[in-house]
């Protein structure tokens, strides 16, 4: 989207929630709160097409809520097609349900973190990576684990907190969007981090990463095993680090997450 196109869909948003907070609730459709949020994205120098885009689907999300037919048309023709676009993108990872009021788009984000998890991050213990790699890709792990990495029927603990959130009998709307959005930036971070570490292996021109994979010293259950030989087969270990930067990327773009990289100096 053109800086143009950005601002007419952020002047349309507020014009929807005026007319919306008139005709229908102001506690629903809150303009104030949009407005803080628009200047909390621009004060911290976000993507304001990943957020406008956040804005439109949280929006039409509330007024399904509110209106109990779906008859009416969307507030534009411009905005359905954004829509669409983003939840086909989205719908092709895997959704993974863990409550019954969880929004779409992160039961999908988790659905698509733990394929990472489970089997894409695996091809790097076959390996040879310096002792200062292995330290960086043991923290990755750790921060993976915490978001996306269910263990036997347990959910990640970062999705038990968000659980909790949605089964408070008290839980405000603003609350529960808050921590969804938190779920999505760590998320976002992650990745962005993720895809730095690939580029910094890449960049290493390390010999070890050279040859062919050899899949005998994964040691996962055969299912696992099986899916990862099928994504990584035929390739050196710079061909694997590209295919783990890809899919990360993808997820990245598809989740509109660009916004959320680390400022680093």
């Amino acid at each position: 989207m053109t800086e143009k196109e950005i601002e007419r869909v952020i002047s349309k948003l507020r014009e929807k929630y005026g007319e919306y907070s008139k005709k229908h609730s102001p506690k629903w459709f809150n303009l104030d709160a949009f407005n803080e949020r628009l200047e909390m994205a621009v004060r911290n120098r976000m993507n304001l097409e990943g957020f406008v885009l956040a804005e439109i689907a949280n929006f039409e999300k509330t007024r399904e809520r509110y209106e109990k037919s779906g008859s009416r048309k969307s507030f534009s023709e411009k905005v359905d097609r954004i829509i669409e676009e983003n939840t086909a993108r989205i719908r092709k990872y895997p959704e993974i349900g863990f409550h019954p009021s969880a929004m779409y788009e992160i039961t999908h984000l988790y659905g698509a973190m733990s394929e990472l998890s489970l089997h894409f991050m695996p091809v790097f213990s076959l390996m040879e990576l310096a002792e200062d790699k292995k330290n960086e890709l043991r923290e990755l792990f750790d921060r993976l684990d915490f978001l996306a990495t269910p263990v036997k029927s347990r959910h990640p603990k970062r999705i038990q907190d968000h659980i909790l959130v949605l089964s408070r009998n008290n839980a405000r709307d603003i609350e529960i969007e808050a921590d969804r959005n938190d779920y999505l930036k760590e998320c976002g971070f992650l990745l962005h981090d993720l895809v730095k570490f690939c580029d910094k292996l890449i960049e290493s021109r390390s010999g070890g990463l050279e040859t062919p994979l050899l899949f005998k010293g994964l040691f996962v259950e055969d299912k696992r095993k099986k899916k990862i030989i099928g994504t990584f087969t035929g390739l050196t270990g710079y061909g694997a680090v590209f295919r783990v930067k890809e899919y990360c990327s993808e997820i990245i773009g598809d989740f509109r997450l660009g916004a959320f990289r680390r400022k680093h100096p």
